[in-house]
């Protein structure tokens, strides 16, 4: 025991008379007390612990065998009790936990319980059953926070960091991004991604989002084009697309071998990103993206340096991308001027597959005979051997041949007015289209609700409609 301050009175009490139990002599040492007066003047010695109650009592037992043995009261408990071997002192076998076994007992008996009130008052000290937990952050400095998105009511915790891994991330965004080719609502493909709590994850948003439209028409493209650019700032961020994009360079060469031209559409939508201004030029400057692009950005910059690029650009997917039917005429009408300059059937065959519009072939057709009506006959002849070649190829179907035809005749009165000879021409055309169509012979031709004349009769210049 460490020696205790000097006190500023003292006195040593001898020992009380104790019986001798055998031939060696035991001996106690007590430490000095410091003495109070009582009413009677007597004195009565006090220790100088500042502790009150159990923990200033003070009992003295005897050893017999050895040192003390210690255990623990019950398993699993926190308390332990020291328990002496040999003796018949009833203190020592039924001693507290807590109380310190100094001696002082023998001389003053047990101290008085601590009585509710008391400071050092506890009403469980005695109770064994309960169980030590750790208190929350949120019960032991206030109410807790409202709900958040990121809140976990089961475990009442705040959860911090993405709420699925990434692979659970991807699943859901390719769910997502089919849904969205479907109903072509960019609003409710932002919040159902939101929804998911991982903005950790959205870069993959733009990987995910191009590469799958790799394997899709033009139509998809636009739509991914549209989604990146409604996502911005409100879902991706610069950082985000930016990182998305340069995702997709590290794995440029795997998807060109899964998508030969990979590297071409991967450059146009980068090119369109920069139109669109979600990402900002000085992107396609920055040493790290250049020299994980390489190709991609290389491309990048030629499609963006090209002549009226912005307008080409926003353009870049073609008409098939679900426009208005406003421009797929105007597409329609600059492929017929251009193939007019060229006289090229393949590349004009190339541009009217790559509209992905069979649907809308009929206008094609209506809209190539009407631009030669007041034409010389070699460009006629010329836009004669397109729609050959067209129907040769299986580009355009006789359906749509019918149908274009169909509305010419229709139009017949209309275009009189401003081509005398468009009646002739559209027979002559149509009597030409039954060489290498043979099911044109079964076309019935109605004009405002009246048969047309036959090819024969437009030979022969008959034309009572007109």
């Amino acid at each position: 025991r460490p020696p205790s301050p000097a006190p500023a009175r003292s006195a040593t009490f001898p020992l009380p008379p104790q019986p001798r139990r055998s031939r060696h002599r035991r001996m106690a040492t007590f430490s000095t007390f410091t003495v109070d007066k009582t009413e009677n003047g007597e004195g009565r010695p006090r220790s100088n612990s500042k502790g009150g109650g159990s923990g200033g009592a003070h009992t003295i037992q005897r050893r017999r065998d050895g040192p003390p043995d210690t255990k623990v009261v019950e398993e699993g408990s926190a308390r332990r009790n020291i328990v002496r071997k040999g003796g018949n002192s009833e203190v020592a076998r039924h001693a507290k936990t807590d109380v310190v076994d100094d001696g002082s007992s023998v001389l003053y008996g047990q101290s008085p319980p601590i009585e509710p009130g008391d400071p050092l008052y506890d009403p469980y000290e005695n109770d064994e059953n309960y169980v030590l937990v750790s208190a929350d952050e949120s019960v032991t400095n206030g109410p807790r926070s409202p709900p958040r998105h990121n809140y976990d009511p089961d475990h009442r915790r705040m959860v911090f960091g993405p709420m699925l891994t990434l692979s659970e991330f991807k699943r859901r965004v390719v769910e997502a991004l089919n849904e969205y080719f479907s109903s072509e609502d960019a609003e409710e493909t932002i919040g159902t991604i939101k929804e998911l709590g991982c903005p950790e994850y959205h870069y993959e948003v733009v990987k995910r989002a191009i590469s799958m439209a790799m394997d899709r028409k033009e139509r998809e493209r636009e739509l991914v084009s549209k989604l990146l650019s409604a996502s911005s700032p409100e879902l991706l961020t610069t950082d985000q697309l930016g990182k998305g994009f340069e995702r997709l360079f590290e794995f440029i060469d795997d998807l060109e071998l899964d998508t030969p031209g990979a590297t071409e559409i991967t450059a146009a939508f980068l090119a369109r990103a920069v139109v669109d201004e979600i990402i900002p030029p000085a992107f396609l400057v920055d040493p790290v993206v250049v020299g994980l692009g390489g190709d991609v950005v290389a491309q990048t910059k030629r499609i963006l340096s090209r002549d009226h690029q912005y307008s080409r650009v926003e353009r870049i997917w073609g008409p098939g991308d679900g426009r208005p039917v406003s421009e797929l005429k105007v597409a329609i009408d600059q492929l017929l001027v251009e193939y007019l300059l060229s006289k090229q059937l393949s590349e004009a065959e190339r541009c009217v597959r790559e509209m992905e519009v069979p649907h809308f072939h009929h206008e094609l057709v209506k809209r190539a005979v009407a631009a030669v009506l007041d034409k010389p006959a070699d460009e006629q002849a010329a836009m004669l051997n397109l729609l050959a070649h067209l129907h040769k190829t299986e580009t355009v179907s006789p359906a749509q041949l019918e149908q274009g035809f169909q509305k010419l005749f229709q139009k017949l009165p209309d275009l009189v007015l401003d081509s005398p000879n468009a009646s002739r021409v559209i027979n002559s055309f149509l009597a030409q289209t039954k060489e290498f169509c043979p099911e044109a012979e079964g076309w019935a031709l109605k004009a405002n609700g009246d048969r047309a004349e036959t090819a024969t009769n437009g030979a022969n210049g008959t034309n009572g409609h007109a």
